[in-house]
């Protein structure tokens, strides 16, 4: 009795954190909380194992995660918060996160304002002509093999005229986890247009990848994963947490 009574509790617990931490992110599609303890320790603060899955979160105005699995052992938290579901650490933790991102919400995040404003902040240059080059579209796919696929529309200033930059990367850990840099690149097509924009549209799209908005909502990621597939680059990291992730 006392064994089905402390899992009622559990699961009481879990679905009011659920609801909180819905009401904390905004928009998303699913939120799973999962809190091992029992009543007596929460009590006191203590939690044994916090697993957090999270479906459609926006971790930037331009950017929405697939998936986010967080899950800490050996918490901390405020005991009052803990029982109406809220939950805020106490002291920072530990933990290993898993985030999914699509190849939809990767080409949404290359063609946003956010990300046209910084190409257009430096200017490149073709030939000896001194055209200036505006982005218009960039495309990414996720393929099988590991590479990530780009193609890119630029239209010159002077002429109008359209040209299309082609070229697959490679993501890949650097800084001991802390960001993702595009490696190996290989120009299927317009090798010859601005070698500067082919420079500045990999740094963003590293800076991008490297999901640094993170460090603003209370999390420190260390990567040390990255798997891409067909649609989809999943990431797994060591996360240093101060504070769960809210809108």
């Amino acid at each position: 009795m006392a064994q089905e009574k402390g899992r009622f509790g559990e699961q009481a617990i879990n679905k009011i954190a659920e609801m909180a931490l819905a009401s904390q992110l905004g928009e998303v599609e699913r939120v799973e909380v999962q809190i091992n303890t029992d009543l007596n320790k929460l009590a006191h603060g203590e939690v044994e194992c916090i697993n957090i899955k999270i479906n459609g979160v926006p971790i930037q105005q331009d950017l929405t995660l697939e998936e986010l699995q967080l899950e800490i052992n050996q918490v901390t938290v405020k005991p009052l918060s803990a029982l109406l579901g809220k939950i805020k650490l106490t002291k920072p933790a530990e933990g290993i996160v898993r985030i999914v991102i699509n190849e939809n919400s990767l080409n949404r995040a290359f063609n946003s304002k956010s990300f046209d404003k910084y190409l257009h902040q430096s200017k490149s240059f073709v030939d000896d002509k001194q055209q200036i080059i505006h982005v218009q579209q960039v495309q990414c796919f996720l393929l099988a093999d590991g590479n990530i696929a780009f193609n890119s529309k630029l239209i010159l200033d002077k002429t109008q005229e359209t040209k299309l930059v082609a070229f697959t990367a490679i993501p890949c850990i650097a800084n001991n986890g802390e960001k993702i840099v595009l490696q190996n690149m290989d120009y299927l097509e317009g090798k010859e247009i601005a070698p500067e924009l082919t420079a500045a549209l990999i740094t963003q799209m590293s800076e991008f990848l490297s999901l640094r908005k993170f460090e603003q909502k209370g999390m420190l990621l260390r990567i040390q994963q990255i798997d891409v597939t067909v649609g989809k680059l999943t990431l797994q990291a060591n996360a240093y947490i101060e504070q769960f992730p809210s809108s």
